[in-house]
Protein backbone atom coordinates (compact mmCIF):
# COMPACT_ATOMS: atom_id res chain seq x y z
CA UNK A 1 0.00 0.00 0.00
CA UNK A 2 1.73 3.19 -1.08
CA UNK A 3 2.25 5.55 1.92
CA UNK A 4 -0.06 8.66 2.42
CA UNK A 5 2.84 11.92 2.69
CA UNK A 6 2.10 14.10 5.84
CA UNK A 7 3.54 17.68 6.42
CA UNK A 8 3.65 18.41 10.01
CA UNK A 9 3.66 22.01 9.91
CA UNK A 10 4.88 24.18 13.03
CA UNK A 11 6.48 27.18 13.99
CA UNK A 12 5.59 29.64 16.65
CA UNK A 13 3.84 27.98 19.47
CA UNK A 14 3.17 29.26 23.03
CA UNK A 15 5.46 28.75 25.80
CA UNK A 16 3.25 26.07 26.99
CA UNK A 17 4.68 24.13 24.05
CA UNK A 18 8.07 25.32 23.73
CA UNK A 19 10.11 25.32 26.97
CA UNK A 20 12.45 23.45 28.13
CA UNK A 21 10.52 20.84 29.68
CA UNK A 22 8.10 20.59 27.27
CA UNK A 23 9.41 21.31 23.56
CA UNK A 24 6.73 21.26 20.39
CA UNK A 25 10.04 19.02 18.97
CA UNK A 26 8.86 16.45 21.45
CA UNK A 27 5.48 16.70 20.23
CA UNK A 28 6.35 16.45 16.48
CA UNK A 29 8.74 13.33 17.73
CA UNK A 30 5.96 11.61 19.41
CA UNK A 31 3.69 12.39 16.45
CA UNK A 32 5.98 11.40 13.68
CA UNK A 33 6.99 7.98 15.73
CA UNK A 34 3.41 7.36 16.24
CA UNK A 35 2.24 7.85 12.98
CA UNK A 36 5.57 6.03 11.01
CA UNK A 37 4.89 2.80 13.29
CA UNK A 38 1.80 2.35 12.04
CA UNK A 39 3.80 1.63 8.50
CA UNK A 40 1.08 4.04 6.95
CA UNK A 41 2.33 7.47 7.04
CA UNK A 42 5.89 9.19 5.55
CA UNK A 43 6.21 12.24 8.05
CA UNK A 44 8.59 15.33 7.42
CA UNK A 45 8.44 17.80 9.56
CA UNK A 46 8.70 21.95 8.91
CA UNK A 47 9.51 24.35 12.11
CA UNK A 48 8.90 27.40 9.93
CA UNK A 49 5.65 27.10 7.95
CA UNK A 50 4.70 30.61 7.21
CA UNK A 51 4.86 31.48 3.77
CA UNK A 52 4.91 28.14 2.21
CA UNK A 53 3.09 27.83 -0.85
CA UNK A 54 1.72 25.79 -3.44
CA UNK A 55 4.88 24.32 -4.76
CA UNK A 56 5.85 22.82 -1.16
CA UNK A 57 2.29 22.23 0.35
CA UNK A 58 1.34 20.21 -3.14
CA UNK A 59 3.89 17.61 -2.21
CA UNK A 60 1.84 15.75 0.33
CA UNK A 61 -1.39 14.40 1.57
CA UNK A 62 -2.19 16.23 4.24
CA UNK A 63 -1.33 18.87 6.52
CA UNK A 64 -1.35 18.24 10.08
CA UNK A 65 -1.19 22.21 12.26
CA UNK A 66 0.59 22.54 15.00
CA UNK A 67 1.20 26.24 15.32
CA UNK A 68 -0.34 28.76 17.08
CA UNK A 69 1.91 32.29 16.31
CA UNK A 70 1.91 33.56 19.54
CA UNK A 71 4.70 32.92 22.96
CA UNK A 72 1.72 34.03 25.49
CA UNK A 73 -2.41 33.44 25.90
CA UNK A 74 -2.68 37.39 25.82
CA UNK A 75 -1.22 38.03 22.38
CA UNK A 76 -2.73 38.34 19.55
CA UNK A 77 -1.59 35.93 17.22
CA UNK A 78 0.63 36.16 13.73
CA UNK A 79 -0.51 33.68 10.82
CA UNK A 80 0.52 31.93 7.89
CA UNK A 81 0.24 34.29 5.83
CA UNK A 82 -1.84 35.42 2.67
CA UNK A 83 0.61 32.43 0.38
CA UNK A 84 0.26 29.97 3.02
CA UNK A 85 -3.40 30.41 3.21
CA UNK A 86 -4.78 30.43 -0.09
CA UNK A 87 -2.64 27.20 -0.64
CA UNK A 88 -4.27 25.69 1.82
CA UNK A 89 -7.96 26.57 1.15
CA UNK A 90 -6.65 25.42 -2.42
CA UNK A 91 -5.12 22.05 -1.32
CA UNK A 92 -8.99 20.74 0.55
CA UNK A 93 -11.12 22.50 -1.27
CA UNK A 94 -9.88 21.74 -4.86
CA UNK A 95 -7.53 19.03 -4.69
CA UNK A 96 -9.37 16.96 -2.10
CA UNK A 97 -6.79 16.79 0.30
CA UNK A 98 -7.07 17.39 4.04
CA UNK A 99 -5.78 18.68 7.03
CA UNK A 100 -5.65 18.13 11.05
CA UNK A 101 -5.89 20.86 13.24
CA UNK A 102 -3.99 19.69 16.35
CA UNK A 103 -4.35 20.92 19.98
CA UNK A 104 -4.52 24.40 20.20
CA UNK A 105 -3.86 25.62 16.29
CA UNK A 106 -7.24 25.95 15.54
CA UNK A 107 -7.59 28.73 18.00
CA UNK A 108 -8.28 31.97 15.97
CA UNK A 109 -10.22 34.87 16.94
CA UNK A 110 -11.58 36.94 14.43
CA UNK A 111 -9.36 40.24 15.08
CA UNK A 112 -6.15 37.88 14.29
CA UNK A 113 -6.83 37.97 10.40
CA UNK A 114 -7.15 34.36 9.63
CA UNK A 115 -9.37 34.17 6.68
CA UNK A 116 -13.09 33.35 7.65
CA UNK A 117 -12.93 30.16 5.68
CA UNK A 118 -10.81 28.34 8.04
CA UNK A 119 -13.22 28.22 10.34
CA UNK A 120 -15.68 26.87 7.27
CA UNK A 121 -12.97 24.18 6.55
CA UNK A 122 -12.70 23.03 10.13
CA UNK A 123 -16.44 22.68 10.62
CA UNK A 124 -16.12 25.01 14.00
CA UNK A 125 -15.20 28.46 15.92
CA UNK A 126 -12.49 28.22 18.82
CA UNK A 127 -12.78 31.73 19.95
CA UNK A 128 -12.86 33.69 23.54
CA UNK A 129 -16.86 34.75 21.55
CA UNK A 130 -17.57 31.28 21.83
CA UNK A 131 -16.77 30.73 25.61
CA UNK A 132 -13.39 28.67 25.00
CA UNK A 133 -11.42 28.04 28.19
CA UNK A 134 -9.12 25.09 29.43
CA UNK A 135 -10.84 23.31 32.38
CA UNK A 136 -8.51 22.86 35.22
CA UNK A 137 -5.86 19.74 35.12
CA UNK A 138 -7.29 16.59 36.34
CA UNK A 139 -8.65 13.39 35.10
CA UNK A 140 -11.66 13.41 33.02
CA UNK A 141 -14.12 10.74 31.25
CA UNK A 142 -14.36 11.41 27.67
CA UNK A 143 -16.98 9.82 25.66
CA UNK A 144 -16.71 8.21 21.65
CA UNK A 145 -20.00 8.84 19.37
CA UNK A 146 -19.89 5.73 17.04
CA UNK A 147 -20.73 6.00 13.58
CA UNK A 148 -18.01 7.75 11.88
CA UNK A 149 -14.89 5.82 10.23
CA UNK A 150 -12.51 7.54 12.80
CA UNK A 151 -14.00 6.22 15.72
CA UNK A 152 -14.40 2.59 15.03
CA UNK A 153 -12.13 0.57 17.52
CA UNK A 154 -11.90 3.50 19.55
CA UNK A 155 -13.49 3.02 23.13
CA UNK A 156 -17.23 3.99 23.96
CA UNK A 157 -15.49 5.71 27.23
CA UNK A 158 -11.84 6.38 28.50
CA UNK A 159 -9.45 8.54 30.12
CA UNK A 160 -7.45 11.57 30.03
CA UNK A 161 -5.15 12.89 32.65
CA UNK A 162 -3.86 16.08 32.96
CA UNK A 163 -4.19 17.21 29.70
CA UNK A 164 -5.12 20.45 28.28
CA UNK A 165 -8.94 20.12 27.63
CA UNK A 166 -10.12 22.75 25.49
CA UNK A 167 -14.44 23.27 26.08
CA UNK A 168 -16.50 25.89 24.55
CA UNK A 169 -15.95 25.05 20.80
CA UNK A 170 -18.93 25.88 18.27
CA UNK A 171 -19.70 23.32 16.14
CA UNK A 172 -21.08 23.79 12.59
CA UNK A 173 -23.93 22.67 11.23
CA UNK A 174 -22.67 19.77 8.80
CA UNK A 175 -19.97 19.08 11.55
CA UNK A 176 -19.61 15.09 12.70
CA UNK A 177 -18.69 15.34 16.59
CA UNK A 178 -16.09 12.54 17.72
CA UNK A 179 -15.34 12.78 21.20
CA UNK A 180 -17.09 14.69 23.94
CA UNK A 181 -15.87 15.79 27.67
CA UNK A 182 -18.85 16.87 30.27
CA UNK A 183 -18.15 20.27 31.37
CA UNK A 184 -18.72 20.23 35.36
CA UNK A 185 -19.10 23.31 36.74
CA UNK A 186 -17.83 21.59 40.16
CA UNK A 187 -14.53 20.63 38.96
CA UNK A 188 -13.90 24.79 38.28
CA UNK A 189 -15.30 25.74 41.67
CA UNK A 190 -13.09 23.22 43.43
CA UNK A 191 -10.23 24.34 41.18
CA UNK A 192 -10.16 27.72 41.95
CA UNK A 193 -10.59 28.71 38.38
CA UNK A 194 -9.70 30.44 36.03
CA UNK A 195 -5.94 30.16 36.54
CA UNK A 196 -3.80 33.25 36.06
CA UNK A 197 -2.42 32.47 32.75
CA UNK A 198 -6.36 31.98 31.45
CA UNK A 199 -7.54 34.64 29.46
CA UNK A 200 -11.60 34.15 30.40
CA UNK A 201 -13.60 36.10 31.16
CA UNK A 202 -16.16 35.10 34.22
CA UNK A 203 -19.47 37.43 33.70
CA UNK A 204 -21.89 38.55 36.89
CA UNK A 205 -23.69 35.06 35.96
CA UNK A 206 -20.38 33.07 37.41
CA UNK A 207 -19.10 29.82 36.32
CA UNK A 208 -22.55 28.79 35.65
CA UNK A 209 -23.29 31.48 32.96
CA UNK A 210 -20.29 29.76 30.90
CA UNK A 211 -21.17 28.65 27.21
CA UNK A 212 -21.60 24.97 27.35
CA UNK A 213 -21.24 24.77 31.08
CA UNK A 214 -22.73 21.32 32.37
CA UNK A 215 -23.36 20.02 29.08
CA UNK A 216 -20.71 17.48 26.87
CA UNK A 217 -18.46 19.23 24.86
CA UNK A 218 -16.74 18.51 21.88
CA UNK A 219 -12.99 17.74 22.12
CA UNK A 220 -12.57 16.28 18.61
CA UNK A 221 -14.49 16.42 14.98
CA UNK A 222 -14.65 15.93 11.13
CA UNK A 223 -15.91 17.99 8.64
CA UNK A 224 -16.13 17.50 4.70
CA UNK A 225 -15.64 20.51 2.91
CA UNK A 226 -15.33 21.32 -0.55
CA UNK A 227 -13.55 18.49 -2.46
CA UNK A 228 -11.21 17.84 0.78
CA UNK A 229 -11.57 17.17 4.82
CA UNK A 230 -10.58 18.10 7.89
CA UNK A 231 -9.83 16.39 11.48
CA UNK A 232 -9.96 18.48 14.68
CA UNK A 233 -8.33 16.85 17.74
CA UNK A 234 -7.67 19.02 20.97
CA UNK A 235 -6.26 17.19 23.31
CA UNK A 236 -2.52 16.37 23.13
CA UNK A 237 -1.09 18.48 25.27
CA UNK A 238 0.65 15.66 27.65
CA UNK A 239 2.70 13.04 26.70
CA UNK A 240 0.33 10.48 28.82
CA UNK A 241 -2.14 10.98 26.54
CA UNK A 242 -0.18 9.94 23.30
CA UNK A 243 0.28 6.35 25.38
CA UNK A 244 -3.52 5.86 25.34
CA UNK A 245 -4.13 3.41 22.91
CA UNK A 246 -7.74 4.94 22.45
CA UNK A 247 -5.86 8.45 21.78
CA UNK A 248 -3.81 7.01 19.87
CA UNK A 249 -5.83 5.23 17.19
CA UNK A 250 -8.06 8.16 17.20
CA UNK A 251 -5.45 10.63 16.01
CA UNK A 252 -3.67 7.64 13.53
CA UNK A 253 -7.38 7.12 12.06
CA UNK A 254 -8.13 10.81 11.82
CA UNK A 255 -5.29 11.62 9.87
CA UNK A 256 -5.64 9.06 7.78
CA UNK A 257 -9.48 9.36 7.30
CA UNK A 258 -8.63 13.70 6.26
CA UNK A 259 -5.91 12.29 3.44
CA UNK A 260 -8.07 9.57 2.29
CA UNK A 261 -11.72 9.25 3.33
CA UNK A 262 -11.23 6.14 4.79
CA UNK A 263 -9.74 4.81 8.08
CA UNK A 264 -7.96 1.38 8.12
CA UNK A 265 -5.65 1.29 10.72
CA UNK A 266 -6.61 -0.55 13.69
CA UNK A 267 -5.79 -0.10 17.38
CA UNK A 268 -1.97 -1.06 18.74
CA UNK A 269 -1.69 -4.79 19.33
CA UNK A 270 -0.65 -5.31 22.78
CA UNK A 271 -1.20 -9.26 21.99
CA UNK A 272 1.17 -11.86 21.04
CA UNK A 273 4.51 -10.73 20.21
CA UNK A 274 3.76 -6.82 20.57
CA UNK A 275 3.71 -7.59 24.48
CA UNK A 276 7.24 -7.25 23.93
CA UNK A 277 7.12 -3.98 22.21
CA UNK A 278 6.93 -0.30 24.28
CA UNK A 279 5.47 2.73 23.06
CA UNK A 280 4.07 3.16 20.33
CA UNK A 281 3.07 -0.24 20.00
CA UNK A 282 2.92 -0.52 16.88
CA UNK A 283 4.66 -3.65 14.79
CA UNK A 284 4.89 -1.71 11.23
CA UNK A 285 7.56 -1.02 8.67
CA UNK A 286 8.79 2.45 10.13
CA UNK A 287 10.81 3.24 7.45
CA UNK A 288 10.26 6.30 5.57
CA UNK A 289 10.50 4.80 2.32
CA UNK A 290 7.78 2.65 0.29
Amino acid sequence: MTKIDVLLATGLVSEEHDNAHRSFRHHTGMITALLESTGRFRVRVLEEFRGAGTDLIDRYDVVLVMYEGRRNYFDAAEGFGPVTNEALLRFVRDDGKGMVWFHGSSVQEDSWGWPEEFDRMRGAKLSAATGLRPRPPGQVTVRTRPGHPITDGVSPEWTLTNDDILTGVRIHPGTEVLLTVFDDVETYRAAGWPRPHTPVVVGDGGLDALPGMNTDQPLAWANEWGSGRCFSLTPGHDWDTFRRPDYMTLLCRGVEWAATGAATIAPPDRAGENRWRVWPYYAGDTSRWD
